[in-house]
């Protein structure tokens, strides 16, 4: 199915303000209303036009851009929904968390939650259109398991698809685990996944719940960025959507992913 989408009306002037009230959102940690509580006929490309105004904003910060981030890739959470395709995000670099240094709740935005997903990373560029995964499958430099800790400026909590892509796809802190895979001959459609809370397994799921492979999440992702004239830069990094469950997190809480094929496995913790 097509998405049929209506004619940009939002003027530059209200871009910016929201981009700006979502970056304030952020530096402060107090949510803002949902956009589409203000503005319920926003477009898919409005609210992408008000998140690339947010990354701008961003840069003229001090931030980098060091890859990308893709979410809703779930297609029985699509359903659920009535989303018709994933979302993207960008992943700057200080969305960046370790494995050794807890996160701390009183830094994060109301109600985090934690998805597992696999990380890869380009040694060469990808553009669209006509992206496929035999390109995509040729362009992966290495593959790493990551923590994606899901954070969103608005609340109440926003079930649109408008909402999550203006928010950055609600992207919040990623922390990669410390082995790198560089050689690999491996279908990635059957990748398992393992998911340990506070030594107790909550978890388990394959890589085919993201949209089949996560490989596919790419050629979606490089199709997509192709529309806005966009593409992968090599050496991106690119989270390519939560294999299983998101889970909810508090203070105290340890969480270990681990991935098969001898892909490894990341740790985070949570501290006050």
């Amino acid at each position: 199915m097509h998405l049929h989408y209506k004619k940009i009306i939002m003027d530059n002037d209200t871009i910016t303000q929201i981009a700006n009230e979502l970056f304030n959102s952020e530096k402060t940690r107090v949510p803002i209303l949902p956009i589409t509580d203000t503005y319920p006929d926003l477009t898919l490309e409005e609210a992408y036009k008000i998140q690339l105004a947010s990354i701008d904003i961003r840069k003229l910060s001090g931030q980098r851009v060091i890859g990308k981030k893709v979410g809703l890739t779930n297609t029985a959470v699509q359903k659920v929904r009535g989303i018709l395709e994933p979302d993207y995000g960008h992943i700057m670099d200080t969305h960046i968390g370790r494995q050794d240094i807890p996160l701390k709740m009183s830094e994060l935005m109301i109600s985090p939650a934690i998805e597992a997903e696999i990380a890869f990373i380009l040694k060469k560029e990808l553009k669209g259109p006509g992206m496929t995964c035999a390109a995509v499958l040729d362009a992966i430099g290495g593959i790493m398991p990551a923590f994606e800790i899901v954070e969103r400026r608005c609340f109440p909590l926003s079930k649109t698809i408008q909402d999550s892509i203006c928010d950055n796809a609600a992207c919040g802190k990623v922390i990669f685990g410390n082995k790198l895979t560089t050689k690999f001959d491996i279908d990635f459609r059957t990748i398992g996944l393992l998911i340990e809370k506070n030594g107790v397994p909550i978890d388990m799921s394959c890589s085919a719940s993201v949209l089949g492979s996560p490989v596919e999440s790419i050629v979606w992702l490089v199709n997509k960025l192709a529309t806005f004239g966009e593409k992968l830069h090599e050496n991106e990094v690119i989270i390519t959507g939560s294999i299983g469950l998101m889970h909810e997190v508090k203070a105290g809480d340890i969480f270990y992913a681990h991935f098969g094929e001898g892909l490894g496995s990341v740790k985070v913790c949570f501290a006050n």
